[in-house]
């Protein structure tokens, strides 16, 4: 699963050189707790050095956008560092319309965020009895300069399946987002956090009598006939 990070009230610094325009800017912050994910979460200094150290491509997106590309590692326009602060990023901008554009708004200090979009490797997070959350080692996706999230927040888009699944289940969202997210990550569940998670399992679970049969066997034709196409 790719989770994703945002940091508010960043600095960051625009210079024109003859190669164009020089961005810096941290998009991440080590040490730092999270607004209510529901749970905490701080990442931990050195997090991001195995994942640094592979070279393996890292782009810089407008807002996770894959169509608005800044710069790449691959092609040497964005440069990656850990230091004692965070993840430091420099990037090289293009001369281009949306990149000229995100040049102003940050320049009049409209836009002052960035946002990480990560996954966690197993064994690469820990948590408290408190169910507050340290990522410990990260593998970095890409980064972004974002326009309108707030600070360190989850994915909308994950937020709103919890939401759902807690609706259907009848069960507490905030317990469900935690117990699926340590789950997710391969860590170790207390009991209440497996009996939550099979609680929810059992109320999706759909009752085979004839009636469901028969539709299960409906939707299987249907895909026998697509896949044939």
């Amino acid at each position: 699963m790719i989770e994703f990070r945002a940091f508010a009230e960043n600095t960051f610094e625009v210079r024109s050189k003859s190669d164009g325009m020089t961005f810096t800017g941290y998009a991440a912050v080590f040490n730092s707790p999270s607004e209510p994910l529901p749970f905490i979460e701080t990442i931990a200094p050195g997090a991001f050095k195995r994942s640094l150290d592979s070279r393996n491509q890292v782009k810089m997106f407008v807002n996770h956008n894959s169509d608005q590309v800044l710069a790449s590692t691959r092609s040497g326009t964005l440069r990656l560092s850990e230091d004692s602060k965070g993840l430091f990023a420099e990037a090289t901008l293009p001369d281009t319309s949306y990149a000229r554009d995100l040049v102003v708004l940050m320049n009049r200090g409209d836009v002052t965020s960035m946002s990480f979009g990560f996954s966690v490797p197993q064994g690469g997070d820990s948590w408290t009895d408190n169910n507050n959350r340290t990522l410990n080692e990260v593998r970095l996706h890409e980064v972004s300069v974002v326009t309108g999230f707030p600070a360190y927040e989850a994915t909308s888009a994950q937020v709103r399946s919890i939401d759902v699944l807690a609706e259907r289940t009848h069960l507490d969202a905030n317990d469900l987002a935690v117990a699926l997210t340590m789950l997710e990550n391969g860590a170790s569940l207390t009991p209440e956090q497996a009996d939550l998670i099979g609680s929810a399992a059992r109320a999706l679970m759909i009752r085979f009598d004839k009636s469901s049969r028969r539709s299960l066997g409906f939707y299987e034709k249907h895909l026998q006939l697509i896949s044939k196409r």
